[in-house]
C-alpha cells in the first residue's frame, strides 16, 4: 500500500464502494477527468464486499457511498477501522446533511463530498490532500503506537484499538479469543548470546505470530517477551486450534533455522463474548495466568520424560 503523496507520474489505486451502477460510472468519469490515466479503480458494489476490500485489499484511497442498501457508509467505515483499515476514506453522499457530515468525520472520514457538486478537479484535489494528511498522521501515529523493534502495535495501541473493536462487536455478541503469548528463554538468550540475538528471537516470534493469525486479528507486543492477540469471529474449537497452530509454526521455524537458539512460545487463551461487561485488563491477566499454567505443565512433562527443559 502506497503512503507517499501522489506525484504527477504515480498511479493512484482507488477503491469505490457504491451500489448504484450509474454513480459508479459517474465516479469513474470524474477520476478520468481529475487523474487522466494515472489511476486504477476497483468497484465493490456491496457493503460486505467493501468491508473485505477495506481491510484486506491494497488500495491508496477509498470512496464510500453513504447509502449502501440497508446500511450506511459510516457504519462500514467504523467496522473497517475496527478491523484495521489503514487507508484514507472519502465519503460520498447524494445530499448535503450536516448530521451525516459530522457523523462521517467522527467515524474517521478524511472528507465528505456531495454528489452533483463534485468535479474531477475537486475529487482529485480531495484525494491528494487526504493522502498527504494520512501520510503525516501515520508518521505521528507510528511514533507513539508502534513497537519499534517488531513493527507491531504496542501496549497503548492494543488497548485503544481493542476497546474500539469490541464496541462494534457488542451488537453481535461475537465470540472472541484473547491470547497471551510469552517468548520462552529471552533472558537466557540476552545473557548468553547477546541482545542482538535476543532481538532476533523476538523478530522470529513476531513472524510466527503474524503467520498464525489473520491479517484482521490484532497482534501486539506488550513489552519484553510478552505478546497479546485479539481474534474475533471465533468458535469454541478455535482455542485448541490456535495453540496447536502456534506450536506447529514454531516447530517449522526451528526446523529450517540456522540460528544458535531455538524458538519456544508459551500461550494462554481466553474465550469470551463481546458485551458491555468485558474488561480487557482482566482478560489479559487471565490469559497470562493460563499461559503460566501451560508453561509449567510443559516443563513438568519434559522433566518426567527426561527431555531437555528450555530456559523459561
Amino acid at each position: 500500500m502506497a503512503t507517499a503523496s501522489a506525484s504527477d507520474s504515480e498511479t493512484v489505486h482507488v477503491l469505490l464502494v457504491e451500489d448504484d451502477e450509474d454513480d459508479y460510472l459517474l465516479s469513474r468519469d470524474m477520476l478520468v477527468e481529475g487523474f487522466g490515466g494515472r489511476f486504477s479503480m476497483l468497484w465493490s458494489p456491496s457493503w460486505s464486499e467493501g468491508l473485505v476490500q477495506l481491510t484486506e485489499g491494497q488500495h491508496d484511497v477509498a470512496l464510500l457511498d453513504h447509502n449502501l442498501g440497508g446500511r450506511t457508509g459510516i457504519e462500514l467505515l467504523r467496522e473497517a477501522n475496527a478491523r484495521g483499515c489503514r487507508i484514507p476514506v472519502l465519503m460520498l453522499t447524494g445530499q448535503s446533511d450536516r448530521e451525516t457530515d459530522l457523523g462521517a468525520m467522527h467515524a474517521g472520514a478524511a472528507d465528505y463530498l456531495v454528489k452533483g457538486r463534485v468535479t474531477g478537479e475537486i475529487l482529485e484535489r480531495s484525494i491528494r490532500y487526504a493522502r498527504e494528511r494520512h501520510r503525516l498522521l501515520e508518521e505521528i501515529r507510528s511514533l507513539s503506537l508502534i513497537d519499534e523493534l517488531t513493527g507491531l502495535s504496542n501496549r497503548r495501541a492494543f488497548f485503544a484499538l481493542a476497546e474500539q473493536r469490541l464496541l462494534l462487536l457488542e451488537r453481535r455478541a461475537a465470540l472472541c479469543l484473547l491470547i497471551f503469548a510469552d517468548v520462552d528463554g529471552l533472558k537466557w538468550v540476552n545473557d548468553e548470546l547477546g541482545h542482538e540475538a535476543g532481538d532476533r528471537l523476538l523478530l522470529e516470534a513476531t513472524r510466527v505470530l503474524r503467520a498464525t493469525f489473520r491479517r484482521t486479528d490484532l497482534v501486539a507486543r506488550l513489552g519484553g517477551d510478552e505478546f497479546v492477540i485479539l481474534a474475533d469471529e471465533a468458535s469454541a474449537a478455535d482455542i485448541d486450534i490456535v495453540v496447536d497452530r502456534i506450536e506447529r509454526n514454531v516447530e517449522e521455524r526451528n526446523t529450517g533455522s540456522g540460528e544458535e537458539f531455538r524458538l519456544s512460545i508459551s500461550a494462554g487463551v481466553v474465550s469470551f463474548k463481546a458485551d458491555a461487561s468485558v474488561n480487557l485488563q482482566e482478560l489479559v491477566a487471565e490469559a497470562d495466568l493460563r499461559m503460566l499454567r501451560r508453561k509449567q505443565m510443559r516443563r513438568r512433562a519434559r522433566l518426567a520424560t527426561g527431555a531437555a527443559v528450555p530456559p523459561s
